[in-house]
């Protein structure tokens, strides 16, 4: 299956667990109906400020899960990893996951200043 086909499946059961429509949707991330159907759709993958929004729109552990699948398999496809063993990516993720969460720390912290 691929990446956009992927997207379009997990944002329309989403958006149909939730029970709204398509113009629900687009009105609360502020973008026109046609832009959130040609996400839904699968023409085009939305950018990513807008996945931002809507994790938090949907709220849908499911949506969350399989959307951070999805990042995670266009990073995995960015950094080139396919030709590396499963030893080689497990460390490449683990030391990602440790620098996420210090760079999600110090940003906390920002927020409390």
């Amino acid at each position: 299956m691929d990446i956009l086909h992927e997207f379009s499946t997990a944002l329309l059961q989403a958006r149909q667990r939730k029970g709204v429509t398509q113009e629900q949707v687009a009105w609360a991330l502020n973008v026109s109906q046609a832009s959130y159907n040609a996400w839904e759709c699968g023409h085009r993958l939305c950018p990513y400020k807008h996945i931002v929004g809507l994790i938090n729109y949907f709220d849908d552990d499911i949506f969350t899960r399989r959307v951070l699948r999805i990042l995670l398999t266009l990073q995995h496809n960015m950094a080139g990893l396919n030709s590396l063993s499963e030893q080689e990516i497990k460390s490449y993720y683990s030391k990602l996951i440790v620098l996420l969460a210090d760079e999600c720390e110090q940003w906390i912290k920002t927020l409390k200043e």
